[in-house]
């Protein structure tokens, strides 16, 4: 793992009134922290690239048409796919959204850093990574697991109560895949 690279341990959400933003804060294993601005217009945006990846990375039991499941190849697929489902579910229920945030964590900046853009970036092979750039050049990339997408939209939703915002807008919301394939320039 490299100096910029950690295991999230804690991640807390909140609404800052003087600021009027909200305050992210992931809290890493190595007992340091990464804070970031949140504005209104990138909560949104943020919120709608959260529920495409909540909607594109759990499985579901539509994906296996009744024609389809016939072999008993495909009844073993259905099988493990709803297994896995119950695991992640179970893996959700058990988030823990009532312990205190740690506070005495080492901040990787001297002040929490502002998000300008975020996407969600899909490498092959990889869970698709919530992108947050900055204003000040530094970009936070966050792997998104269906625990973590799951634990950050409950954040928001509670957060954006308490700030009065609402979070459904139709945005320019922009997915970046990266494919691993030759390039031929001409």
């Amino acid at each position: 793992m490299s100096q910029n690279e950690s295991a999230i341990e804690q991640i807390n959400l909140g609404f800052n009134e003087q600021e009027d933003r909200l305050l992210l804060k992931v809290g890493l294993a190595d007992k340091t922290e990464v804070a970031v601005w949140i504005t209104r217009r990138l909560c949104k945006s943020m919120w709608n690239l959260l529920n495409g990846v909540a909607n594109s990375t759990m499985p579901t039991a539509t994906q296996f048409a009744l024609p389809a499941i016939a072999t008993p190849e495909a009844k073993n697929e259905a099988i493990e796919s709803f297994s896995r489902e119950a695991t992640e579910l179970k893996q959700i229920e058990n988030l823990d959204f009532k312990s205190e945030y740690l506070v005495d964590r080492e901040s990787r900046f001297e002040a929490p850093m502002l998000a300008a853009q975020c996407l969600i970036v899909g490498v092959v092979n990889l869970p698709p990574q919530l992108e947050l750039q900055c204003t000040n050049g530094q970009s936070v990339k966050i792997a998104l697991t269906p625990q973590l997408v799951h634990a950050v939209t409950n954040m928001m939703q509670l957060a954006t109560r308490e700030a009065g915002w609402d979070l459904l807008m139709t945005v320019d919301s922009r997915e970046v895949s990266i494919i691993s394939s030759h390039q031929t320039v001409h």
